[in-house]
């Protein structure tokens, strides 16, 4: 009995499919499906394959959830399961959602990827967004995930990135093990605020930078501010990014790159080498830009301009949004000050005439409303 015992628990350890999670924040619940599906449609075909039922996702309200089974050539085995939760509105309450998902299962935090879309529609609002989400990560749900679980959490998720900073793109993909035994010193302003998950923030409808330069006079100065800006904050939590066109078919390959150092199978190896052919940090293309975790630094986003404020953004990122004390304000204003409209014409040249003063309009949240509406009716006497 003994002997059969451990042949069928031999044979389970054997058939176990290794799964990572996806936590993708931020956006719509329609632009969450699409993201979800581009990554069904940027898979390709020949060493792998994905299948899933991303369109039936119900992530209208609260947390969401689907998953993508990835196969090997043959369709026979699944190699990888992403199990994909969904959160388009941080209310706080939400955070115990989150939450109650990671202590659940200690390996489901481990093998997190947090994903924050942004949007070439509303790019004024993207440091606003980007504060928000870092701030209920940080503030609320990590603050009261068990310690033991976020230190382990935190500890392999360092090690993570260090394995990803010790990848050189000027040669074959190779990637290691473990981490160096000799590990080189960060660079200034990098990974020094760790949330203790890795994190991508993916900007969608990249196509949209040609519509914002020819119709609307956008300059080469202001898009390189943006990404600038958005580099040198992500910097600080080890973030990868990537720029997502409509038909980029460089989505899968990232994210299979990114989740990759705990994927240490044959199947996986060889999988990483075909997709690392789509990951090749790219900062040239304004509409497809790519940062890997672990590749970026000061030097590298000086490169695109000279004269950007890095220390500036970065210890203002620290102060105003990672802070107990911070109130966000002052580094949104110093992004928003000169994105300011970038969504319509320019206030000089051609379009002078057409430009009207913005009347900047703040909505509050459904709760916020509600309890507004509440206060006013209990003000009310009743005759």
């Amino acid at each position: 009995m003994d002997i059969w015992s451990s042949l069928l628990e031999s044979a389970s350890i054997s058939k176990s499919t290794t799964s990572r999670t996806l936590l993708l924040l931020g956006g719509s619940p329609t632009t969450q499906k699409s993201f979800i599906q581009q990554i069904v449609s940027s898979a390709g075909s020949g060493l792998y394959s994905i299948k899933g039922r991303p369109s039936q996702i119900a992530n209208d309200f609260a947390l969401g959830y689907t998953y993508l089974d990835v196969f090997d050539k043959d369709q026979e085995d699944v190699i990888l399961r992403l199990n994909i939760y969904t959160l388009s509105s941080i209310y706080d309450p939400y955070a115990r959602l989150i939450v109650d998902l990671w202590e659940r299962d200690e390996v489901t935090f481990e093998s997190l990827l947090v994903t924050i879309l942004l949007d070439w529609e509303e790019p004024r609002r993207w440091v606003r967004d980007l504060a928000q989400h870092i701030r209920f990560l940080n503030k609320l749900a990590l603050k009261h995930l068990d310690h033991d679980v976020f230190a382990s959490g935190l500890r392999k998720c360092s090690q993570r990135y260090r394995q990803l900073s010790n990848i050189s793109f000027t040669e074959p993909l190779n990637l290691p093990n473990r981490p160096a035994e000799i590990e080189i010193p960060l660079g200034k302003g990098e990974y020094d605020a760790p949330l203790g998950v890795e994190l991508l923030v993916a900007v969608l409808n990249s196509e949209r930078i040609e519509v914002l330069e020819r119709q609307f006079g956008r300059r080469d100065d202001e898009f390189d501010f943006i990404q600038q800006f958005l580099r040198t904050v992500l910097l600080k939590h080890g973030a990868a990014i990537i720029y997502l066109s409509s038909d980029s078919k460089s989505l899968f390959p990232f994210l299979f790159y990114l989740i990759s150092p705990s994927l240490l199978s044959e199947h996986s190896r060889t999988i990483l080498m075909e997709a690392s052919k789509n990951i090749q940090p790219n900062v040239v293309d304004r509409d497809a830009l790519l940062i890997p975790s672990g590749w970026d630094s000061w030097s590298k986003i000086l490169l695109i301009k000279e004269g950007f404020d890095v220390d500036g953004v970065s210890s203002g990122w620290s102060t105003d949004v990672l802070s107990n004390e911070g109130d966000m304000e002052g580094i949104i204003e110093v992004y928003e000050d000169v994105v300011h409209a970038f969504g319509g014409p320019p206030a000089g040249g051609i379009y002078r005439e057409m430009a009207h003063p913005e009347v900047e309009i703040r909505t509050t949240s459904d709760r916020e409303f509600l309890k507004s509406q509440l206060a006013d009716l209990n003000s009310i006497e009743v005759s």
